[in-house]
């Protein structure tokens, strides 16, 4: 499959699931428009500061799965020149939290990225290591339940709660996610900190969702940190899905050579 811009946008689809769906139905409804196997999305990022200021970047990201579907994805960045060749390797492991490790191009050595660093932001972003996983899975997979229902821009939407428990090592006291009916996406997604605040909250908006194959993706991204009154927003140019990617891309031992990537390999 060649790469898929910004101009494929779809139309609502019919609903998939009705009001009553259990939360097995709903995940894996939503399991449905994870990533494949393999491929390459390159994205900009806007960070937006309370005065209003733009700080700008350009990153891609690579992803592969192997044969236990146990993922591996590389965020490199490209522009501007000053981060250019920074990059994160985030390694799936079956019984364990995932293996983080940074690469910044003023350090001649890979760290790995562990325990409450998670909570720390990428990049300069609003986005944490933690957040980056809610990404990748939206939703959690520990004690979650559908709590009732509720909308999302006028539409229709299951609302679920999350409560981490100490073991989990979150940054967050409870995150609330709004599925929507008809896409089977989270739209929004409320992280609380504390005395039950309102710390974060994650907007992807409907009309930007895209078809990438026989999938949905949203194509922005916004993080809104209500704390620090900043907001990040990432905007995918480009989704291109491949049968495979090399596995020696994703090792640590690459990491410590990496630099911007050829989106064409």
């Amino acid at each position: 499959m060649g790469a898929i811009g910004p101009a494929d946008a779809v139309a609502d689809p019919a609903p998939l699931l009705g009001a009553n769906a259990t939360l097995a139905e709903i995940e894996a409804c939503t399991t449905r428009n994870l990533p494949e196997s393999a491929g390459v999305i390159v994205f900009r990022v806007d960070a937006i500061d309370r005065s209003g200021e733009v700080t700008s970047s350009r990153a891609e990201l690579r992803w592969r799965k192997d044969e236990d579907a146990l993922a591996r994805v590389l965020l490199s960045v490209s522009a501007p020149a000053r981060t250019a060749g920074t990059a994160l390797l985030i390694v799936d492991r079956e019984s364990e939290q995932p293996e983080l490790y940074l690469r910044l191009p003023s350090l001649d050595r890979v760290r790995r990225i562990h325990g409450r660093r998670l909570r720390g932001p990428v990049l300069g972003t609003d986005f944490s290591y933690e957040d980056l996983q809610r990404l990748r899975e939206p939703l959690e997979k520990t004690d979650l339940e559908v709590v009732g229902l509720a909308e999302v821009e006028g539409q229709p939407a299951w609302l679920l709660e999350a409560v981490p428990g100490d073991d989990d090592d979150s940054e967050y006291s409870r995150v609330l996610t709004y599925v929507d009916q008809q896409s089977c996406l989270p739209l929004r997604i409320d992280l609380y900190e504390g005395e039950d605040r309102l710390r974060k909250r994650l907007v992807a908006p409907r009309d930007e969702i895209r078809s990438v194959g026989d999938r949905r993706l949203p194509h922005e991204f916004v993080m809104h940190d209500l704390r620090r009154e900043t907001r990040t927003v990432v905007r995918i140019e480009t989704v291109d899905v491949k049968p495979d990617l090399p596995a020696d891309q994703f090792t640590r031992r690459a990491l410590q050579q990496s630099r911007p990537a050829d989106p064409s390999r």
